[in-house]
C-alpha cells in the first residue's frame, strides 16, 4: 500500500495536450504540488504536457514506474492494465468510469480488469475514482484542478466512496482552513476496499483522525475491528440509509433492527463517530486537531449574556456539566481588575473591553482542576478589535497543548474579517457555539470509548454476504425449541398435540394451568388471529379452545408465572453478519420499540450494556418499589442467543418473544420463538 502514497515514479495513461483532456490535469497537479519523482505521460499522440513529452508506450522508460494512473475509456482499460503488467508495474489507480456503476452489463469489463490484475500480480484501486492525494509527498492524482494555495497540510485523512464527496470535502476544508493529510477516492472498490486503506491510514504517523464516506460496507465487522483497536478517532458519513424491505411482516426483530439501525448500533459499539453531513465531518476534523476532551466539566465564557445562555443550553443538550470555578480563579480575575458581570459559569465578560485580557482569562480557566475543556464565544468588529482577536487566537493555539485540554472557539465577525480570522492561527474556529459543543461531545465520546478498551471480534464462520437466491424456510415448533434447548436456553415445558385425546394427555402430563397455541411458525401476532389461549384451567376449557382454533395441530404449554416480558432476537445483516437485539417484549413490542442492538458475539458486559440502554431498564431494576428482575439470568439468555447466532450461520431471522423474566434469583423462561433459516 505504501507505494500508492509514496511512489518515486508515476506513469499517467490517457494524456493528450488538448485543453479538455483530463489526464493532463493529473500531470499538471503533480507539477503544481512539487512532486519530486519522475512522471511519465502516456498517450496515443505526440505532444508536450507540463514540460514533459507524451510517450506512446512504456518502452521508452528504462526503469519500472512505481505507480500507474489510468484515465482512458473503460473499454481500453484491460489492455492498458496488461501493458502495465508486462512492464512490471504492480500498483495501479484506475480512475476511468463506465464500469458497473454505469450498468450491470459492464461487470464483464470489470472481470477482464481483474483477470489482468491476477495474471500479473497487480493491485488496483478503483475504478471510477479520483485516486489519491498525499499532501506530504506531493502525490496529487485527481483529474480536477487543485491549487496549493487553498490545500493546507494537516492531520485529517479521508477515504471516500464518492468522487463528489471527495471533491466537496477538499473544498470545504479549504474554506474552513482545516489541514488534510491523505485523501483516497475508492470508487467501485473492485480490488481495494475501505478496510485495507483504513488499516494503512490508522498506522500513518501524521494522521490524527480518519474520516470515511461510504454508501455500503465491504466488511462491516472488519471495519469495526480496525476502529476499535486503534487509539485514533474514526468518523463515518454513511449514506444510503434505506430501511430493510420485505421482512417487517414476518419478524419483530427486522422491524426493530432495520439496516440503518444496525449501522448506528455497530458504529457505536466500535467507538466510531457517525456524522450526518459534510460540515459535521469537517467539524470532527477540527475538534480532533485539539487535545481529546477527558471529562464533562466545561468552562463557558462569552462576551454577552445571550451567548452565555445559548452556550448553557447547548452544553446541557449534549450532556455536559458546568465546571465549578475555584476562589483562586475569581481572585485572579479581580486582581486584574477585570469587570466580569457575575462570578458564575457561564462567565459573562461583556464588560471586559480590552480584548488583550482574553488571553489571561483563557489561561486561568485552563489551569482550573475542575475544568476539562473550555468554550469561548467571541463576537467583535474587525475595525476595532480584529488585530487583538487574531493575537488571542495565536495565544490560544500555543497555550492549548500546554494544558492538554480542548478549547472550542466560536467566533462571529463581518465578511471582510472572516477568512482572516480562520487563517490567523493553527486553531479551529466554529461559527456557532452549538457546532463547537456538538464537536466536543464527539471528542468526549471517543475518549470514553477508548477508555473501555473493548476489542471487537470479527470472527464469523459464515459468509457476510449471502446468495439472495438461496431458499428459506421456518423451523417447525419442535425444531425451533430443540435448537434453543441445545444452546442451554430455558424453554417452557411443551407438548405437540394433533387430536383431542393428545390434548387431554398433554395437559395431564404438564398439569394445569396450560396455554394452547397454534403450531404455525409463520404467524407474527398469534393473539390477533385467535391462535393462542392462555391460563386454561381444565379439560373443558382446553377442548373448547381447541374447537375454536379449528382442531389443527397445536402446542400445549405449561403456563409460566407472570413476570417482565422481553424480546431477544437476532437477524443476519448483509454488511455485519449476525446481530442481536434486546427489548421490551409481549404484544406491544413494535409499538413500544424500546430496544438495543449489538453485532454478535456479545459477552456479559455487552449484554448488561444492552439492558441498561433500554428506557424500560428502570422497571427491570425495581423502579417505584417494585422487585428487581433477574438481570443475571437475562444477561445469560442474551449471551447464549448471541452464541447460537454465531454457531449457526444459516439462521436468517430469530424472534424469542416473550422471554418471561422473573424476580431476582428466579430465572427466566422462553415462552415462544420463531426461527427462519436458509435451506
Amino acid at each position: 500500500m505504501k507505494q500508492f502514497f509514496y511512489p518515486e515514479s508515476i506513469a499517467v495513461f490517457g494524456v493528450s495536450d488538448t485543453p479538455s483532456n483530463l489526464a493532463r490535469v493529473i500531470v499538471e497537479n503533480l507539477a503544481r504540488f512539487g512532486f519530486r519523482g519522475d512522471v511519465y505521460p502516456v498517450g496515443a499522440r505526440d505532444g508536450i504536457v507540463g514540460g514533459r513529452k507524451i510517450l506512446k508506450d512504456l518502452d521508452e522508460v528504462e526503469g519500472i514506474p512505481d505507480l500507474a494512473v489510468i484515465l482512458v475509456p473503460a473499454r481500453y482499460a484491460p489492455e492498458t492494465i496488461e501493458m502495465c503488467g508486462k512492464k512490471g508495474i504492480r500498483n495501479v489507480v484506475l480512475e476511468s468510469g463506465g464500469f458497473s456503476e454505469f450498468s450491470a452489463d459492464r461487470l464483464g469489463l470489470e472481470g477482464a480488469v481483474l483477470l489482468m490484475a491476477e495474471r500479473y500480480g497487480m493491485k488496483i484501486m478503483g475504478p471510477n475514482c479520483f485516486g489519491i492525494v498525499n499532501l506530504e509527498a506531493g502525490v496529487i492524482l485527481p483529474f480536477f484542478i487543485i491549487d496549493p494555495d487553498y490545500m493546507k497540510t494537516g492531520s485529517a485523512s479521508l477515504i471516500s466512496q464518492s468522487g463528489g464527496v471527495f471533491y466537496d470535502t477538499c473544498m470545504l476544508c479549504s474554506v474552513e482552513n482545516v489541514g488534510l493529510r491523505k485523501l483516497v477516492s475508492i470508487g467501485n472498490k473492485l480490488m481495494t476496499d475501505e478496510n485495507e486503506i483504513l488499516e494503512y491510514i490508522l498506522k500513518d504517523d501524521g494522521t490524527r483522525v480518519a474520516g470515511l464516506y461510504l454508501e455500503n460496507f465491504s466488511d462491516g465487522r472488519r471495519l469495526m475491528s480496525l476502529a476499535a483497536s486503534s487509539p485514533k478517532p474514526v468518523v463515518i458519513l454513511k449514506a444510503n440509509r434505506s430501511p430493510s424491505s420485505g421482512e417487517i411482516a414476518k419478524f419483530h426483530t427486522t422491524a426493530l433492527a432495520g439496516d440503518d439501525d444496525v449501522v448506528e448500533a455497530a458504529m457505536k459499539q466500535a467507538g466510531i463517530i457517525r456524522v450526518t453531513s459534510f460540515q459535521e465531518m469537517v467539524d470532527c476534523f477540527k475538534i480532533f486537531s485539539l487535545p481529546v476532551l477527558k471529562g464533562k466539566r466545561l468552562a463557558l465564557i462569552s462576551r454577552s449574556g445571550g451567548h452565555g445562555v445559548l452556550s448553557a443550553d447547548a452544553a446541557k443538550r449534549y450532556g455536559f456539566d458546568f465546571a465549578t470555578f475555584s476562589d483562586d480563579f475569581f481572585s485572579g480575575i479581580y486582581e486584574k481588575k477585570l469587570n466580569v458581570i457575575a462570578a458564575t459559569n457561564p462567565l459573562d465578560i461583556g464588560d471586559v473591553y480590552d480584548l488583550d485580557e482574553y488571553c489571561p482569562i483563557l489561561e486561568m480557566a485552563l489551569k482550573e482542576e475542575n475544568v476539562d475543556g473550555v468554550v469561548f464565544v467571541i463576537t467583535y468588529s474587525s475595525e476595532t478589535d480584529g488585530a487583538k482577536v487574531r493575537n488571542f487566537l495565536k495565544f490560544a493555539s500555543g497555550i492549548i497543548p500546554k494544558y492538554d485540554k480542548p478549547v472550542a472557539l466560536s467566533v462571529v465577525t463581518n465578511r471582510a474579517e472572516w477568512f482572516a480570522i480562520k487563517e490567523a492561527a493553527d486553531v479551529p474556529v466554529f461559527t456557532d457555539v452549538d457546532q463547537g459543543l456538538k464537536a466536543l461531545s464527539w471528542s468526549l465520546r471517543h475518549h470514553e470509548a477508548k477508555g473501555r478498551g473493548k476489542k471487537i471480534s470479527c470472527k464469523y464462520p459464515g459468509r457476510i454476504r449471502r446468495d439472495t437466491r438461496a431458499g428459506r424456510r421456518f423451523l417447525g415448533p419442535e425444531e425451533c425449541f430443540s435448537l434453543l434447548e441445545r444452546s442451554g436456553l430455558p424453554v417452557a415445558q411443551y407438548v405437540l398435540a394433533d387430536s383431542r385425546d393428545d390434548l387431554i394427555a398433554a395437559a395431564g402430563r404438564l398439569g394445569y394451568p396450560v396455554a394452547l397455541k397454534l403450531a404455525d411458525s409463520t404467524l407474527l401476532h398469534k393473539s390477533e388471529v385467535k391462535a393462542v389461549f392462555l391460563d386454561i384451567r381444565n379439560d373443558r376449557e382446553l377442548l373448547g379452545a381447541f374447537d375454536e382454533m379449528g382442531r389443527v395441530r397445536c402446542i400445549v404449554q405449561k403456563m409460566v408465572p407472570s413476570g417482565h416480558e422481553m424480546i431477544i432476537g437476532g437477524r443476519f445483516d448483509n454488511e455485519f453478519g449476525p446481530v442481536i437485539i434486546c427489548g421490551l417484549g409481549g404484544i406491544y413490542v413494535e409499538i413500544m420499540a424500546d430496544r438495543s442492538i449489538r453485532v454478535a458475539p456479545v459477552d456479559k458486559d455487552n449484554a448488561r450494556g444492552m439492558i441498561d440502554e433500554l428506557k424500560g431498564s428502570a422497571i427491570l431494576k425495581g423502579a417505584r418499589g417494585g422487585k428487581p428482575a433477574d438481570m443475571l439470568a437475562l444477561e445469560d439468555v442474551i449471551v447464549r442467543v448471541s452464541g447460537l447466532l454465531i454457531e449457526n450461520p444459516h439462521i436468517i431471522n430469530l424472534d424469542i418473544n416473550p422471554v418471561i423474566v422473573h424476580e431476582e434469583g428466579s430465572g427466566c423462561v422462553i415462552v415462544d420463538a420463531k426461527v427462519e433459516i436458509t435451506c
